[in-house]
């Protein structure tokens, strides 16, 4: 006996309807899922390239002070040897010029951490990417963000809300095809071959067989399986809705709490920025100061201590607030929040 059948059910009842529709909610599911690494991958390669121009200038930063310092230093030299001066003071400056150059080698390693992760990132090599970003430039300005009009349509554009909704998707469309099992099912069904007592003989004049018929098939002695099967169906989907309820409200925290970091993180470097100018007028000050002999060293070495700290702190929230829009972008779900006219350097 050779041949082949076929079937085709008759969706009467919307069972295989349903099936095709969780499906294609499925694929819909693997598509977000699919963007939301994207966008993650974009956001951390913003906040590394980022941590790279930030390190870059810290490092210019402590450079800066080191050449102020050796010309303190060469100062507190000259008026020891001119008499005028003590070996405590030069001592001292030579002690601040070394704790300052002591920040270079570990900035150094952190622009080089960046520049390689950036390479992994991007997926070449780490030293070629390292080389090709060996120029210093400066953080990007930072723009002033305007109130979200329209919050719903933001969370909604976000990657993983958008498969949570895909997913409640799927588990109600199964339980709908589920629910369809307690109906009868209504098939065409055909078969055609050839049958013979001798294997020789297929194909002969009177070995052509063939049916063709309706199926239908009711699981009236099985309905408790059935009936289980829904209750799980069902289960699946409260559970596919508590998820989805939950990704919205955190979706909700992550965008508040994003904005929030931000706008604090730019108000916070306009205020360190006041302090990092006025901590460079006064170290200038004590060094004028102290050349015309009204001031004493120690009031330079503590405008000068002050003025690096104002400045690598200037830097680091110069960082901070670029790492925080970086941030809010992968929390409104890869789009850039809009933007008012205030910008910050």
């Amino acid at each position: 006996d050779g041949g082949f059948d076929a079937s085709w059910e008759l969706d009467l009842f919307g069972r295989v309807r349903r099936n095709v529709q969780a499906q294609g909610a499925f694929v819909g599911v693997t598509q977000e899922d699919l963007r939301n690494i994207q966008i993650s991958l974009t956001a951390e390669l913003a906040r590394a390239y980022f941590d790279l121009r930030g390190a870059q200038e810290q490092l210019a930063v402590a450079t800066r002070n080191a050449e102020n310092q050796r010309r303190t230093l060469a100062l507190t030299r000259e008026r020891l040897e001119a008499g005028r001066g003590t070996a405590f003071d030069t001592e001292r400056a030579q002690a601040q010029l070394s704790f300052t150059l002591a920040l270079v080698p570990s900035l150094e390693a952190r622009v080089r951490q960046a520049q390689y992760q950036i390479g992994v990132l991007v997926g070449r090599s780490p030293t070629v990417v390292a080389a090709e970003l060996e120029r210093t430039l400066p953080l990007p300005d930072l723009p002033s963000v305007a109130v979200i009009s329209a919050p719903d349509s933001v969370i909604r554009r976000r990657p993983d809300v958008a498969a949570a909704e895909r997913q409640l998707a799927v588990e109600r469309a199964l339980v709908g095809a589920a629910k369809a099992d307690y109906l009868p099912r209504l098939s065409v069904g055909g078969t055609a071959g050839y049958a013979a007592t001798d294997f020789d003989a297929l194909g002969d004049r009177g070995t052509f067989r063939y049916a063709v018929g309706p199926v239908i098939s009711w699981p009236a002695l099985n309905l408790g399986r059935v009936k289980a099967r829904v209750d799980q169906s069902r289960a699946r989907e409260r559970e596919a809705q508590a998820q989805y309820d939950a990704t919205v409200l955190r979706a909700v925290q992550d965008i508040e709490s994003s904005l929030v970091r931000y706008r604090t993180a730019r108000g916070r470097v306009s205020r360190i920025r006041e302090a990092a100018a006025a901590s460079e007028r006064a170290a200038e000050l004590a060094r004028l100061r102290f050349t015309g002999g009204v001031a004493d060293f120690l009031q330079v070495l503590d405008a000068e201590r002050t003025q690096l700290e104002a400045q690598g702190e200037l830097a680091q929230s110069r960082t901070d607030a670029a790492t925080a829009y970086a941030a809010l972008y992968k929390a409104l779900g890869g789009s850039w929040p809009a933007t008012g006219n205030e910008k910050s350097q």
